[in-house]
């Protein structure tokens, strides 16, 4: 039986269904990522906005159009907050949540139609055993190892769809890293809230990294909290040879007054701290982020006060989001900003980003680094530094999935170009 995966959102959702692809490829199906022709789609969708939602709803038309006959199994964030926008679509066969994944395999056999109820789906935790090696498709390897998020920050749904946050047992990550360093390059650690991790097992992130520190395998932190940067785990991260110095760290608004409405507790003084550490520590890092424009009640005199921490601040990059109303969090029920106010704060903030960008890139001239190839396209290979900085390197000098060292030259597109200096075993 053909089988195709289709994942939108974030890292875990990748790592959830590369865990569902392997058990079906065990049992005999043949599973792609692909959009193409199938007999039974498995659709992992998002919530973190409504935009996402949306588009989850609008793949399901597409597949319908595409495979008339095939069976679609919804799953994910945007089921578990709502099942009923996908239960009367003919095509649908089995809803479940975010939990419910693992349920998965063996649902697929079964005729008629299945809903999961998501009062109880996000408690279960599929990832607390050991096991065989995950075979990914991707070059980079993705190792979800916390579930859940205590956060409730005031415009975010995720809480109240995968739960109170939960940890792995160290065992069962550190077996899977090493199985999946057999065939990968990199390994990203990922979670809802990848910072909470241990502090419901007796232990934390820099226990986890000390743990992984001898792995052949480049590690890499999704994104992280300020709050978990310590001396103690700069001293734990730089001490590994197989670290990877880059940072996304999620800042949302740079304005303090919208920070405490939001309920992230920091101010935006203790968040440059923690990047004046990193950089300190690691010289070449690059600090990237998240930022909400338009927040309920965000004024002009917040949004330019978000404005000039920003650039003062100089993050490589930034994921730049429209404030999104979700029901049920206390943010909806706040003034909301009109539409047009933030349509021209996006614009705006969106050319500060892109210039931060071009200058940090700009910086990476002449610099020597370590890449891992990820992918051909339109005549060079594209992959990645240790800090994230995008290569763009003339095709036929590296093989996919292998690294070399490779030394930055002009900005090109969202990257820079790369000269191949050598093969990183000839080094």
């Amino acid at each position: 039986m053909k089988i195709s995966m289709l994942t939108l959102g974030c890292k875990v959702n990748q790592y959830e269904a590369d865990e569902i692809a392997r058990v079906l490829r065990e049992r005999g199906h043949e599973v792609t990522a692909e959009l193409e022709p199938a007999d039974i789609y498995i659709l992992s969708t998002c919530a973190v906005t409504n935009e996402a939602e949306r588009k989850s709803r609008q793949m399901i038309a597409k597949l319908e159009k595409l495979s008339p006959n095939a069976k679609i199994i919804v799953c994910g964030c945007a089921s578990q907050h709502d099942a009923s926008k996908f239960t009367d679509k003919p095509n649908v066969t089995v809803v479940v949540g975010t939990g419910g994944k693992v349920w998965i395999p063996d649902l697929i056999e079964e005729k008629g139609n299945y809903v999961v109820d998501p009062a109880f789906d996000y408690e279960y935790f599929p990832e607390k055993k050991t096991r065989e090696q995950v075979k990914q498709k991707h070059t980079r390897a993705y190792l979800k190892v916390q579930d859940g998020c205590d956060n409730y920050c005031s415009y975010c749904l995720i809480p109240y769809i995968r739960g109170r946050s939960r940890s792995r047992d160290l065992e069962s990550v550190v077996v899977e890293a090493y199985n999946l360093a057999k065939t990968h390059h990199e390994i990203v650690l990922t979670g809802i809230n990848l910072s909470d991790y241990g502090h419901d097992i007796d232990s934390d992130l820099g226990t986890l990294l000390s743990s992984l520190s001898t792995i052949n395998a480049r590690i890499r932190l999704s994104s992280i909290e300020m709050n978990i940067i310590t001396p103690e785990l700069i001293k734990i991260m730089t001490s590994m040879p197989n670290f990877c110095d880059h940072f996304h760290l999620s800042v949302q608004s740079a304005c303090d007054r919208t920070l405490k409405a939001m309920n992230r507790r920091y101010t935006i003084a203790e968040f440059k701290k923690k990047v004046k550490m990193l950089r300190d520590a690691f010289p070449r890092c690059s600090i990237t982020t998240d930022l909400i424009v338009g927040f309920p009640e965000e004024s002009d005199e917040d949004f330019e006060e978000t404005l000039k921490n920003v650039e003062e601040i100089g993050f490589s990059d930034m994921h730049i989001f429209p404030y999104s109303k979700r029901s049920g969090t206390v943010a909806a029920d706040m003034k909301q900003v009109d539409p047009e106010t933030v349509k021209q704060r996006v614009a705006k903030i969106t050319a500060l980003r892109n210039k931060m960008k071009q200058e940090f890139l700009e910086r990476e001239k002449d610099m020597i680094y370590e890449f891992l190839a990820e992918q051909d396209k339109d005549g060079y290979t594209v992959g990645h530094a240790r800090n994230y900085t995008k290569i763009y390197v003339p095709a036929g000098f590296v093989e996919l999935n292998t690294l070399a060292m490779v030394r930055c030259g002009k900005p090109y597109l969202d990257g820079v170009l790369g000269d191949f200096v050598m093969k990183v075993e000839e080094a």
